[in-house]
């Protein structure tokens, strides 16, 4: 790899005496977009947290080299547990540091929602009466106010319903490509990250080989199946 955004060198995580990552190593190119999947204690969320620098309790070495420039979604709950009594653009002005004049937030906060895919009239109405698809597009909304140049994103379709999913899955794929970012995607979505995919990585303490979806033929036709070995 040429340059890689994002470089993983064997990286290895013990707690007491329980091993969770086991001489981990992979690079990342820049503008790609890269699935990590793996069964549930495969040690994927202890691998993202050491990649954001979270966790620095580990052997190996982690380089980002735009570290300053990442942007991280974590894992949805189905539910808004805190039942934020904010509004969707108070959510999204969350942390803000920039300075905005009140024409200025309006149109950058409105130009974030059409990125995405979401009416500018959410933007007055409260955040705990989205669904999950919709809070998860704002997510990427306000992830995309830092202007990254890199987006984690972890199980974005864990609170999505089926129905939801696919306009999803493209959102994240145009980002990549229109916007020229580099994203690291978990999901146990298997079936729908292959596809979406440059990349497939197989994690279980230690990482496996890359996956890719098998053709067979059947009765039926022709049908992609996967498979993998996580």
């Amino acid at each position: 790899m040429n340059n890689p955004i994002i470089k993983v060198e064997n990286v290895s995580k013990a707690v007491d005496d329980r091993q969770l990552l086991l001489d981990v190593s992979f690079s990342i190119d820049e503008q790609s977009l890269v699935s990590l999947i793996g069964p549930n204690g495969a040690g994927k969320s202890t691998l993202l947290k050491i990649i954001l620098g979270f966790d620095k309790k580990y052997t190996g070495t982690v380089t980002v080299r735009e570290k300053d420039r990442i942007q991280y979604i974590p894992q949805l709950a189905s539910t808004d547990q805190y039942q934020l009594p904010i509004s969707v653009r108070e959510y999204l002005n969350i942390g803000t540091t920039r300075l905005y004049s009140q024409v200025r937030e309006k149109v950058d906060l409105t130009q974030a929602l059409e990125h995405v895919g979401v009416n500018k009239d959410k933007l007055s109405q409260p955040y705990k009466s989205l669904s999950g698809g919709e809070r998860q597009r704002i997510a990427i909304a306000r992830a995309l106010l830092a202007d990254p140049k890199i987006l984690v994103l972890d199980e974005p379709l864990a609170a999505v319903d089926h129905a939801s999913r696919a306009g999803l899955y493209e959102l994240i794929r145009h980002l990549q490509q229109d916007h020229k970012m580099t994203v690291l995607l978990v999901s146990h979505d298997t079936e729908s990250v292959l596809p979406l995919s440059d990349r497939v990585l197989c994690l279980n303490q230690t990482l496996h080989s890359d996956c890719h979806p098998t053709k067979l033929t059947t009765k039926d036709g022709l049908h992609s199946v996967v498979h993998h070995h996580c």
